[in-house]
C-alpha cells in the first residue's frame, strides 16, 4: 500500500472512528441532561460511523482484507493456559468478590440515606472501580480459571442425552 495523503488522512479517520466510542462511555459523568447527553451521543457516534467508512474508501480493499484477517486471527488463535501462583490466584479471587460489594452499597446508600448528585456521582464511580476490579481478578486468574468457570454452566447429563 503506498503511503500518501489518502493513506494517512485514511488511517486518522480510522483511529478517529474508535474515539467516540470512549467518549460516549464517560457521558454520564459530565453531569449533562439526558436530552444533551443523548443528543452528543447520537452525534459524536454517527461521526464516529462517517469516518469509519470514508476510512474504509481511502484505505481501500486490501487494508480492510488485512484487518479482517487480522481480527479473525486474534480470536481464532489457541491460547494454552499457563498456571498461576497460589498468591496471585487468591489475589484474583479477592478482586473478583470485592468487585461486587460496590453494588451493594449503592443499594443501600440509595435505600436508606439522602443522597445529592455529587454523591450520586461519586457512587457511579464507585461503580466503574467495581467493574474494574473484576475485570482485572478475571484477567489475572487466566485461562484456568475461565474453564473451571465455564464448567459451572454445563450439565453434566448434556453429553448423555441423545439429540
Amino acid at each position: 500500500m503506498k503511503k500518501d495523503w489518502k493513506y494517512y488522512l485514511g488511517m486518522t479517520l480510522f483511529l478517529y472512528s474508535f474515539f467516540p466510542l470512549s467518549i460516549v462511555a464517560i457521558l454520564p459523568f459530565l453531569g449533562m441532561t439526558l436530552g444533551q447527553a443523548g443528543a452528543f451521543a447520537v452525534v459524536f457516534l454517527a461521526s464516529g460511523e462517517m469516518a469509519f467508512w470514508c476510512a474504509a474508501a481511502l484505505l481501500g480493499k486490501e487494508f480492510l482484507t488485512a484487518l479482517k484477517t487480522r481480527i479473525k486471527a486474534w480470536f481464532k488463535r489457541p491460547h494454552e493456559p499457563r498456571p498461576i501462583s497460589r498468591n496471585l490466584h487468591r489475589f484474583g479471587i479477592s478482586l473478583v468478590v470485592v468487585s461486587f460489594l460496590p453494588y451493594y452499597v449503592m443499594l443501600i446508600y440509595l435505600l436508606f440515606f439522602s443522597h445529592t448528585e455529587s454523591e450520586i456521582n461519586f457512587l457511579a464511580w464507585t461503580l466503574v472501580a467495581g467493574e474494574a476490579f473484576f475485570m482485572a481478578g478475571l484477567f489475572i486468574l487466566g485461562g484456568d480459571f475461565w474453564d473451571r468457570l465455564k464448567n459451572l454452566f454445563v450439565w453434566p447429563g448434556q453429553e448423555k442425552v441423545p439429540h
